[in-house]
């Protein structure tokens, strides 16, 4: 009954399982699919309309314009809405954006927004969340928002406003800005690991520059888009930091891909993408120079990098086209050309409703462009990683077997020679050194007696010995086959001594126990003979010295094993 169970498990148990996980990931992206496409409002009201100003008349949340520009101030600007009851555990949350928003709630001031105080974020708070927790009342609640500007060329606005439980309108929010969130945190893990890809592979020198600037391009995009998806400054807060983050990496964005376009391309677009570079190098650095001495902050100044990003369009599409060969770059049309025009489209939606003032949706555009152009870009790099990380594996495995001898699987003479600079640099820095030189006693005697099989089973058993004798110590102790029946161990550390007697008496206990096994044609007799070397000498001096102890060693053995016979 057990032999049929275990069988039955051999047969069909990972098919179990492996249906089983799957089962487990169908139900939970039906779950995450049902989710998406049932339209769940969560008993949340959108305050969106029906505010009026101070004089009674309809006013909009999308247009606060207080800046007075013959007394230079910044006037605060009320706007009202009245509530006829509210229940118990309610809330009202709302972005405000380029504004402080100080809150009352029937004439009585319930939050006021802390001003921006250090002169590196400038005067904005960005993008910051305002959370209002009212009581509960049977007679109408009018809610004010005093508003006050912070640019004296942009409006400030208040958009995503909604009323009910607070628990609702949290799930609201997030609810409505989660995709854009995890897709643009997706886009930044992925920046870091291109970024990771590249260091690691420049050691190797396997890694192109463009490797380095697509990091750097999804990594700067993606920490736009994070700014831009709102969600860090609801979790976080801390929405002027946030704020400097988004505006540094968009300032940085035109950069990176005219780089990586510069690197890429040829001819007249490579000029073109040289050129673009330059005057994206000089208005980062300005504007970076400008804000950080608070001479002028980064939002007056952007105009200059909304007109770098118009002009990364004609760039777009050779510098994905230069990922395909062109073997099959007709192939890859069906898949380049749809996402190239979709790339296009958004990009010009995005800035013209940037221009005309449409903030709340026009970075989602923005979005699925990077989107698409990163998608085009980072599944050839990955292709080109992919295949140099196979032929680099293919050219370590080449090389490690040229290294290897065949026979007892130790290093050969081709790596202990490959292996010499460095033992010598280690004695000449007066670092100690300890050097063993092994023969095999006998071992012409039974390949002339018992044939070469056993002289090779000789050979392994010595090898065994000298792996098992060593293996605590194998990341500073390196064993090799230099000749037929000789071997050579380098202990690389301070304590060779030590770890020389320790391994020896280990090898002297291997080779007794092998030679208790019965119908053994042959005893395994190893002599040996040690150096600890620090310098004065090279390596080859100091084998040559082990030598001479080792047959020294191989003759008392032999006058041993004469007398005990």
């Amino acid at each position: 009954m057990n032999s049929k169970i275990k069988n039955f498990m051999q047969t069909y148990g990972s098919r179990i399982i492996n249906i089983s996980f799957c089962f487990v990931i169908a139900v939970s992206l039906l779950g995450i699919l049902l989710r998406a496409i049932v339209s769940d409002d969560n008993h949340v009201t959108s305050l969106s309309s029906d505010w009026t100003d101070e004089t009674g008349a309809v006013c909009s949340l999308s247009r606060f314009d207080g800046y007075d520009s013959a007394t230079k101030t910044f006037s605060p600007q009320r706007v009202y809405y009245t509530m006829d009851s509210t229940k118990i555990d309610t809330a009202v949350i709302f972005r405000a954006r380029s504004c402080y928003v100080n809150v009352y709630i029937n004439d009585v001031l319930v939050d006021e927004d802390p001003l921006v105080t250090s002169p590196v974020y400038g005067a904005s708070p960005g993008s910051r969340w305002h959370i209002i927790s009212l009581s509960a009342s049977d007679t109408p609640v009018t809610l004010c928002l005093e508003v006050t500007t912070c640019y004296t060329n942009s409006h400030g606005m208040i958009d995503n406003i909604y009323y009910g439980n607070t628990r609702n309108v949290y799930q609201k929010v997030v609810y409505d800005k989660i995709f854009g969130f995890i897709l643009s945190n997706f886009l930044w893990m992925a920046g870091i690991v291109i970024l990771l890809l590249y260091f690691y592979m420049q050691r190797r020198n396997k890694a192109g520059k463009d490797l380095l600037y697509l990091g750097f391009a999804t990594l700067f995009s993606s920490q736009w888009l994070i700014a831009e998806s709102l969600l860090w400054q609801l979790f976080w807060g801390h929405s002027e930091m946030i704020h400097l983050f988004g505006y540094t990496a968009l300032c940085a964005i035109p950069l990176s891909y005219s780089a990586l376009a510069a690197y890429r391309l040829k001819g007249k677009m490579r000029t073109f993408a040289i050129i673009y570079s330059a005057v994206s190098t000089v208005v980062l650095i300005v504007s970076t120079t400008l804000h950080l001495f608070c001479i002028l902050e980064f939002h007056y100044t952007l105009v200059f990098t909304r007109i770098l990003l118009f002009f990364i369009i004609p760039l777009i599409i050779p510098l994905v086209q230069s990922y395909t060969s062109d073997d099959d770059r007709n192939s890859h049309k069906i898949i380049i050309l749809p996402m190239l025009g979709i790339l296009v489209v958004c990009i010009a939606i995005s800035l013209i409703k940037y221009f005309l003032g449409s903030y709340n949706d026009y970075s989602t555009y923005v979005r699925i462009a990077l989107l698409c152009f990163l998608l085009c870009l980072i599944v050839y790099q990955f292709n080109q990683v992919v295949t140099t990380f196979t032929k680099g594996m293919k050219a370590d495995m080449l090389h490690n077997l040229a290294l290897t001898d065949h026979l007892t699987g130790l290093y050969n003479r081709t790596a202990f020679n490959e292996h010499t600079p460095e033992y010598n640099h280690i004695i000449a820095s007066f670092s100690p050194l300890g050097i063993i030189q092994f023969d095999v006693n006998n071992l012409k005697k039974v390949n002339d007696t018992l044939g070469h099989e056993k002289g090779d089973q000789m050979i392994k058993a010595v090898a065994d010995g000298l792996n098992h004798a060593f293996a605590e110590y194998h990341d500073i102790c390196f064993s090799y086959r230099t000749g037929g029946d000789e071997f050579l161990t380098i202990i690389n550390a301070v304590n060779a001594d030590e770890i020389y007697h320790t391994c020896i008496q280990r090898l002297m206990s291997y080779c007794e126990e092998f030679n208790k096994q019965p119908d053994l044609d042959f005893s395994l007799v190893i002599a040996h003979g040690y150096v600890l070397t620090k310098g004065n000498t090279t390596l080859s001096e100091a084998i040559d010295e082990a030598d001479v102890l080792m047959y020294e060693n191989k003759r008392q053995l032999k006058a041993l094993a004469a007398n005990q016979s």
